[in-house]
C-alpha cells in the first residue's frame, strides 16, 4: 500500500515566481501541496493566513515580526518574495504641498496601518526628513490584518472598512480634496519601485492632482545605495508546529521556492526580464536569490527598528531567529 503523504496548505500568489509550483512542474517529494492561490489582494491573502488558515503563506514582513514579539506561532524561510523601495506609493496633491516637512501637523491617509509598505514610507520619512510618526495624525481606509497592541498615536477610521483591495480610492479622493496630506499606499515595488511605470500612479490619479511625491529615479537609486536597504515587503512563513512536525518539509519547501524561482523566466515577459536584471545592477546582487544575507539583516533590522518607533512593536528581535534552523547560513 502506498504511504499517504502528509496534506500541507499554502496560500500564495498566481505570480512568475509561483506558477511552476502552483501548476505542479515544482513539487515536493513525500508531501501533497494543497494550494490556493486566487485572493482579491495581498491583505485578503496575510489575513486569511494569519488567522491560521493555511500551513504557509506569503505573508507581510511587518506584520510576521509583530506576531513573532507576541508569541504567534509563525515562523519564516529566507524566501524574500515581494521587495523594492516604496516611495513612488506616497502620494499627494499637486500645488498643496512644497516640501515634505510640510506633512508634519497634517492627517495622513493609509490603506492599514500596520502594512509593510506603510512602515517603510513612514521609515523613509523618518529618516530623510525627520518626520516622526506622532507628529501626525492618521486615517485608515482599510482592514488591519494583525497589529497586536494599543497604538500610541491617534488613528482615525474609515467606517464601515471596505473589503480587501478597495482601501486605495478613498484615500485618492481625501488626497485630491485636502482632507489628506498625503496618502502611503500599497502598489508597484521591485524595479518599478526604482524605475517607475506599473499601475499605481494611474489607479491614484483618477482624482485631479494627485500624484507621487517622489518620482526621481536617480534619487530613489542614490537612497538605495546610501542606505544599503532593500525593503523585505512579503515573505514565505509557516505554522511553526509543521515545521516541528515535518523537520524535513522547511528545506525542501525553501528548495522547491530557489527551483521555481530559477524557472521563472518563461512566464515573463521582456519588459519584467529587462527590469529585474536592471534590479539587481542598482543592488549589485539578486535581490530574489532566497538567502538571509546582509542585505537582508540590515533591512529586517531597519524593519524593526521602524516598528518600534511608529508604536506598532516594543523590542528588537534577533533576526536568525525569525527563521527556521537549518534553512540559512
Amino acid at each position: 500500500m502506498a504511504k499517504v503523504k502528509p496534506r500541507i496548505t499554502l496560500g500564495i500568489p498566481y505570480h512568475p515566481r509561483t506558477q511552476t509550483i502552483i501548476r505542479g512542474e515544482v513539487a515536493i517529494d513525500d508531501y501533497e501541496l494543497a494550494i490556493t492561490h486566487d485572493f482579491s489582494s495581498p491583505g485578503e491573502r496575510h489575513h486569511r493566513f494569519a488567522e491560521g488558515e493555511f500551513d504557509v503563506g506569503e505573508f507581510s514582513a511587518a506584520t510576521f515580526l509583530r506576531t513573532r514579539e507576541k508569541g504567534r506561532s509563525f515562523v519564516a524561510l529566507p524566501i524574500f518574495f515581494e521587495r523594492g523601495p516604496r516611495q513612488r506609493n506616497i502620494f499627494y496633491c499637486e500645488g498643496k504641498l512644497s516640501h515634505p516637512s510640510e506633512l508634519r501637523g497634517k492627517k495622513i491617509g493609509c490603506f492599514r496601518f500596520g502594512a509593510t509598505a506603510v512602515v517603510w514610507e513612514r521609515g523613509f520619512l523618518l529618516d530623510e526628513y525627520g518626520l516622526k510618526t506622532p507628529d501626525m495624525s492618521w486615517y485608515v481606509s482599510g482592514r488591519e490584518v494583525f497589529i497586536g497592541q494599543d497604538l500610541p498615536v491617534k488613528v482615525e477610521r474609515l467606517e464601515p472598512q471596505p473589503p480587501f483591495g478597495q482601501e486605495k480610492s478613498v484615500l485618492a479622493k481625501m488626497v485630491s480634496e485636502g482632507a489628506l496630506g498625503a496618502a502611503l499606499v500599497a502598489g508597484d515595488m521591485g524595479y518599478l519601485g526604482i524605475f517607475g511605470g506599473g499601475i499605481l500612479p494611474e489607479t491614484m490619479g483618477e482624482f485631479p492632482g494627485v500624484k507621487p511625491l517622489f518620482e526621481d529615479t536617480e534619487e530613489i537609486i542614490r537612497h538605495v545605495k546610501k542606505t544599503r536597504l532593500y525593503p523585505i515587503i512579503h515573505i514565505i512563513a509557516l505554522k511553526e508546529e509543521i515545521a516541528e512536525r515535518y523537520p524535513d518539509f522547511p528545506v525542501k519547501l525553501l528548495e522547491a521556492f530557489r527551483q521555481a524561482r530559477k524557472i521563472s523566466a518563461k512566464y515573463l515577459t521582456p519588459d519584467e526580464m529587462e527590469g529585474h536584471k536592471k534590479e539587481a545592477a542598482v543592488l549589485g546582487e539578486d535581490p530574489y536569490a532566497y538567502v538571509l544575507g546582509e542585505t537582508e539583516k540590515r533591512t529586517l533590522l531597519a524593519l524593526n527598528r521602524y516598528q518600534i518607533e511608529q508604536g506598532l512593536m516594543k523590542k528588537e528581535l534577533l533576526v536568525e531567529s525569525l527563521f527556521v534552523p537549518g534553512t540559512f547560513a
